[in-house]
């Protein structure tokens, strides 16, 4: 009976201990299986996410190349625009762009459609040629309506079975993308899309049966704002542009080893004639380009045996055989400016200036509203206490010089001596011969133009563009000006910045000087060096910058004096400043480039191309990758 007892008792203890090992092994096994499940998760999870940041990717590459076509009018940049925004016609800019605020002001806040509506909506940012190979039409679209889906859009859901189980599956969903926040446009008359990047969240979620398993999720970064700058870019951002490379006599220019280019440089031209031509003393010499050269020119063409390589010369990177880029045919844009009136609100460019300041063909210096019987009656520069100064008929002398930390503005014509000085942001007093005639109120918007020339010839370092005459600055810190004429614009004296830009990069103030029809030559006062600070533009066929006569001698001594120029030139075709093999005739030239040229200051109303620009800023959608954890 004792050996049955204890027989029983050790068959029972081995029976518990059977069952616990059995629950333990069954444990662990169902443990591990869950831990395979939940590992298996999270890879679906960064998974999901990668593919989706993939795709992201795929949208900034297409964003970033936005092109607008050659050709393209405004009419159909704001109607693109109009449909972007979801309005019923196009958009519709307001009156007085150069006064709005520099951060400024907001044409429409896009709502955010759904489904297929959104195709038409994205049309502008969809860059069909970008679509990657092998994707649909309607694929694609789908993709972009997903990817512009914002915070709650899905950019990527799928259901699949589990790997690991027949009765499990796996729900992957990634949210997040792009919102069109806001179409605003700043007083450079620059169009900004802004848009807003939301963090890209992936989960997946494993469940078998009614039983979550796993749930797993990532995201990616954190909300950024984005822009497109649409805008015609000014002529200003080149440090030299040329369309002809020869003298008026035909023969060539070169670009010779002193020559060196900062900023942005452009060359219109044919091979063998009128392309541009370079001088190198050795393979190691030659013209430094340090920013950006393009030209219509399919080859380099030397005047030397020697040639040095294309890297050597062509620092800041090149491009030859681009399309040609065409200069403007006239002013009236900048004629217009002076009248407050934006090319858009004006059907016929005379009848404009005439409904402003009056139906008069007597020359004479306009700046207020007024009739042919009274003009300038007005106290508020043009219309809406905006605008400019427009003269009718040639200048003798127009003078820029400063009143305390304001501006100065004198104008001789036909023994009548205007003088415009600024006493304030928005008030200005003008004399006529010395009396105050008016007290005006507004904001100068900076235009000047003059239905004519200004200056003559001769003699030296006379009448013309000038500044002062002493070395004190001519352009106010805060004063933006473009000077534009009809005819010639002969410079006869130094035009310097309070705030030089090569020191002080926030500075403002501005200089743009541009002829319609006719040359911007210098003639200084001889024996001395000429200072330039600000962009120069001569764009009628057969014009450009250059000396009155660049074979004359212009000093007493074997030195030849220089010509300083703190901006860029911008010319149909060169006029000769001096030459290089007799000393002291003309000018030499000593080019500095304003970085501020290139993005963030421009000469007010300052031409531009005729072709539309569109800059994105989408360097990177797809944002670094951190990891948490939720649920089991």
């Amino acid at each position: 009976m004792t050996t049955l007892v204890t027989v029983l008792g050790t068959c029972l203890v081995i029976a518990v201990l059977l069952s616990m090992t059995a629950s333990v092994l069954l444990g662990n096994q169902r443990g591990a299986a869950d831990n395979r499940l939940i590992l298996e998760t999270q890879y679906a999870a960064e998974s999901a996410l990668a593919r989706a940041q993939a795709t992201a990717d795929q949208f900034a590459d297409a964003l970033n190349s936005i092109v607008i076509p050659p050709g393209t009018q405004q009419s159909t940049v704001l109607s693109q625009m109009g449909v972007l925004c979801s309005l019923p016609g196009p958009v519709t800019l307001p009156p007085q762009v150069p006064n709005l605020p520099r951060t400024g002001s907001r044409l429409c806040n896009p709502p955010g459609l759904t489904g297929t509506a959104r195709d038409a909506q994205l049309a502008f940012l969809r860059d069909n040629a970008a679509k990657p190979a092998g994707w649909s039409d309607a694929a694609w679209k789908s993709h972009w309506r997903a990817m512009f889906g914002g915070q709650n859009g899905e950019v990527l859901k799928r259901t699949d079975a589990s790997p690991s189980t027949a009765t499990g599956t796996m729900d992957t969903e990634v949210q997040g993308g792009l919102t069109i926040t806001e179409l605003k446009i700043t007083p450079d008359n620059k169009l900004h899309l802004m848009l807003q990047t939301t963090p890209l969240i992936a989960t997946a979620t494993l469940t078998v049966g009614s039983r979550v398993v796993a749930q797993r999720r990532y995201s990616s970064g954190g909300a950024q704002t984005r822009e497109i700058v649409i805008s015609q870019p000014p002529f200003s951002q080149y440090q030299y542009f040329v369309n002809r490379r020869t003298l008026p006599s035909g023969g060539r220019l070169v670009f010779w080893d002193q020559d060196t280019f900062e900023g942005r440089v452009h060359a219109n031209g044919t091979a063998g004639s009128t392309a541009p031509l370079f001088w190198a003393s050795s393979v190691n010499a030659g013209p430094r380009f340090l920013g950006r050269y393009t030209s219509t020119s399919t080859t380099l063409e030397y005047s030397t045996a020697a040639q040095p390589a294309a890297s050597t010369m062509f620092q800041g990177g090149h491009q030859l055989g681009v399309a040609p880029i065409a200069l403007p045919t006239n002013a009236n844009n900048q004629r217009l400016a002076t009248t407050g009136i934006l090319p858009g609100h004006c059907s016929d460019t005379a009848t404009c200036l005439a409904s402003t300041f009056g139906p008069s063909g007597t020359n004479g210096v306009y700046y207020a509203r007024g009739t042919s019987g009274a003009p300038n009656s007005a106290t508020t520069f043009g219309q809406s206490g905006t605008g400019g100064i427009y003269v009718k008929g040639n200048v003798e002398n127009l003078t820029l010089s400063k009143n305390g930390t304001y501006q100065r503005i004198e104008i001789v014509q036909g023994g009548v001596t205007t003088r415009f000085e600024q006493t304030g942001p928005t008030s200005w007093q003008v004399y006529e011969n010395g009396a105050l005639r008016k007290t005006m109120t507004g904001t100068f918007n900076g235009m000047i133009f003059v239905d004519g020339a200004i200056g003559t010839a001769a003699p030296a370092g006379t009448g013309g563009l000038k500044g002062n005459g002493t070395s004190d600055p001519d352009i106010a810190a805060d004063t933006q000006l473009t000077v534009a004429a009809s005819g010639d614009i002969f410079i006869k004296d130094d035009l310097t910045y309070t705030d030089n830009p090569q020191t002080e990069p926030g500075a403002r103030n501005v200089l743009g000087v541009y002829s319609e029809g006719g040359n911007v030559k210098v003639n200084g006062p001889l024996n001395r060096d000429l200072t330039i600070d600000g962009t120069l533009m001569a764009a009628a066929a057969g014009k450009g910058f250059g000396t009155v006569d660049y074979t004359t001698r212009r000093t007493t001594s074997s030195v030849t004096p220089k010509i300083n120029i703190t901006g860029g030139i911008i010319e149909e075709q060169s006029q000769g400043v001096g030459t290089t093999g007799t000393p002291g005739n003309g000018y030499s030239r000593n080019l500095r480039w304003d970085e501020r040229l290139a993005s963030s200051v421009t000469p007010p109303f300052f031409p531009t191309q005729g072709q539309y620009d569109a800059k994105p800023d989408f360097t990177d959608l797809s944002q670094p990758r951190t990891f948490r954890a939720e649920g089991m």
